[in-house]
């Protein structure tokens, strides 16, 4: 249907108004324009009632009388069917936003990872817009709220667009915060990311090639390629480190080795270890002949890139010619000491390299390593228990599990090292109770039960500590062994889980209690499940106990967590177990203790007698002000 006359109609009616309605019936450009609206009239009634008012304006013998409101109640509703008629077009071909030629990558970002415009009012955006995109204070704690409390907002393609200028703020906790968002759901701003890429640029633009080389990797290599012609410092880094994902960049990186210098030369051997090429390892078996603590340090920087073969065989083999060459005393003590410090250092930096890898020669070093890394809490030990942990977790199977019990078992005569059970407990816990077993088992809880209570020497608790220190508790998913790699080139962290099938109830809930360790307590807290009411009635009652024997506020969260509603004795054996206590301190035990807001009356009006007969001393005690807090507050 061609509405076309309405909008003539609109016209003719608007000049009128100027004209003046004196001269309406003369006015025969508005006749006609009147005339053609028949067509429409017999459309919709709407129309019919717009030809009905404009007739009467015309009309010859009607007279002026009235005829300014005649006129005002035509061009009024004419107006109105216009708005209604309204649309909106743009004549052309439709092009994409964003064209492949332009950003100079391939598109190849996920079709399910598209910048969208949510069903959210511009007044809820705007001002998480502000926040990142402007300078002041208290934005930062806006913008983390925000991203706790509504992620979806962040999905948004008008905060998107704010997310990547936010890489640039000059509140440095908000760029980084920002980038590792992005960096976990963030393929969808690539064009916005590479569109205005500035190779001269300073931190923002690391940040943005850091989401850049996570989401799009090799597919952009000619895009790293083309921003290392300008780029210095940082950034330059950065984009040689991207060309790790390209094995075709080989000759490229050699040539760079030749001109690079300083940490940009690190960078560049570092990319051309994460090759497993011919030419590349007879490269660095020569630069080892002359260098191995160089070559290892190339093979550290970046280890979850460097799982080729050959860097495992070598950095195997450094780090055994390393262990074989500990310093041999002079008898001057100090000389000594501090020669045998620089040689653990330097070992533990060695174990570094093994990160990534795999193997039977890596293996061996490793166990040489835990054979030389004495007593725990050392440098060097430290570093093989982390690494150890971090393989079970990572990549868990038989050659691991092997490795781990012959370190912390024993064999071929050699004494088990009990430094190691960390990594013991959680190659039982895994191999019993992984996901890939048939049907979890309970025989890790015996065998952990005979190494705490029953072995000559017993396994110290804060072993356990460490081991539970890697176990996580998350609702509605269960339990998961969980460590991180951190790049040191990329700047973030590779997050790793092993989920068990495994519940701290029964045989093992016994034990743990049966402990009554103060730092095993505190794992506990945090490990059970709080939906499991048995469970709960359980640990209650030792978390209530546990209060009443130690001089702290630390089970206060544990028993709200538990659902305890009592309180009884809490505060009073607080305040008079600690040899002096203030006024704030009793009123945050007060507001985080268990009870109704009866009982914790109750327990906090027996304070003052313990004041007046000095089994308790409050520092600046004052009876009356602490009353009238007892009775306002709660």
């Amino acid at each position: 249907m061609d509405i076309t006359p309405i909008y003539d109609l609109r016209d003719r009616l608007r000049t009128a108004m100027i004209a003046g309605t004196s001269l309406l019936a003369e006015d025969f450009r508005l006749k006609r324009a009147v005339e053609a609206m028949a067509p429409l009239e017999k459309a919709a009634p709407v129309f019919a009632k717009v030809g009905e008012l404009c007739r009467k304006l015309i009309a010859a013998d009607a007279g002026t009388d009235g005829k300014e409101d005649l006129l005002l109640d035509a061009i009024t509703l004419v107006d109105a069917v216009c708005c209604t008629q309204g649309a909106v077009g743009v004549a052309g071909e439709m092009e994409p936003v964003f064209a492949k030629e332009e950003l100079g990558i391939e598109n190849n970002v996920s079709k399910k990872k598209k910048m969208v415009l949510s069903n959210v009012p511009h007044s809820t955006l705007q001002p998480l817009r502000e926040a990142l995109t402007t300078s002041g204070g208290g934005r930062y704690a806006y913008v983390t709220d925000c991203h706790k409390v509504s992620p979806e907002l962040f999905k948004d393609y008008r905060i998107r667009v704010a997310m990547v200028q936010a890489l640039g703020a000059s509140y440095a906790e908000l760029a980084d915060d920002v980038r590792n968002w992005l960096l976990e759901d963030g393929e969808d701003v690539i064009p916005l990311l590479v569109r205005d890429f500035n190779p001269k640029g300073k931190k923002e633009m690391v940040r943005r090639l850091h989401i850049i080389d996570k989401w799009m990797g090799a597919a952009a290599n000619d895009f790293y390629i083309k921003q290392l012609e300008t780029a210095e410092g940082e950034l330059r880094q950065n984009l040689i480190y991207a060309l790790r994902h390209d094995p075709k960049n080989i000759e490229f990186l050699m040539d760079l080795g030749k001109k690079e210098r300083g940490n940009t030369k690190k960078v560049v051997y570092c990319v051309l270890a994460c090759n497993d090429n011919e030419e590349v390892e007879k490269l660095f078996e020569e630069m080892y002949k002359k260098k191995p603590k160089t070559v290892m340090e190339y093979l550290e920087m970046s280890p979850e890139m460097n799982k080729t073969a050959w860097a495992a065989r070598l950095t195997a083999k450094g780090l055994k010619e390393w262990l074989q060459s500990k310093p041999e005393k002079t008898g001057d003590k100090k000389k000594d000491d501090l020669a045998m410090k620089e040689w653990e250092q330097t070992a533990a930096h060695f174990v570094d390299t093994l990160y990534g890898k795999s193997g039977p020669e890596v293996c061996a070093a490793l166990s040489k390593a835990a054979a030389a890394s004495g007593k725990y809490g050392s440098v060097l030990q430290r570093e093989v228990l982390g690494l150890l942990c971090y393989w079970l977790i990572s990549q868990p199977g038989e050659e691991i599990f092997s490795l781990v019990h012959s370190i912390y078992e024993g064999e071929d005569g050699a004494k088990g090292l009990i430094q190691y059970f960390p990594a013991a407990l959680i190659a039982r816990v895994i191999s019993e109770c992984g996901t890939g077993t048939e049907n979890a088992g309970t025989d890790f809880v015996d065998w952990l039960s005979e190494q705490l209570f029953d072995k000559t020497p017993c396994v110290p608790y804060h072993f356990l500590t460490e081991a539970l220190r890697y176990l996580k508790f998350h609702k509605g998913e269960g339990y998961a062994f969980e460590d991180s790699c951190y790049d040191n080139v990329a700047e973030y962290s590779r997050e790793y889980a092993q989920p068990v099938r495994m519940e701290i109830k029964g045989k093992l809930l016994e034990l743990l209690i049966r402990c009554r360790d103060q730092e095993i307590d505190r794992r506990l807290a945090e490990l059970f499940d709080p939906a499991d009411k048995e469970v709960c009635s359980i640990l209650e009652e030792y978390f209530y106990k546990r209060a009443l024997s130690t001089p702290s506020d630390e089970y206060l969260v544990p028993l709200k967590r538990c659902g305890s509603t009592r309180c009884e004795e809490l505060l009073v054996h607080f305040v008079k177990s600690r040899p002096r206590v203030s006024m704030w301190q009793i009123q945050y035990f007060v507001q985080n203790m268990p009870g109704s807001r009866e009982d914790k009356i109750a327990e906090a009006k027996r304070i003052p007698e313990l004041a007046k007969t000095g089994k308790a001393t409050i520092y600046n005690w004052n009876e009356k002000n602490y009353m009238n807090w007892v009775e306002s507050i709660l």
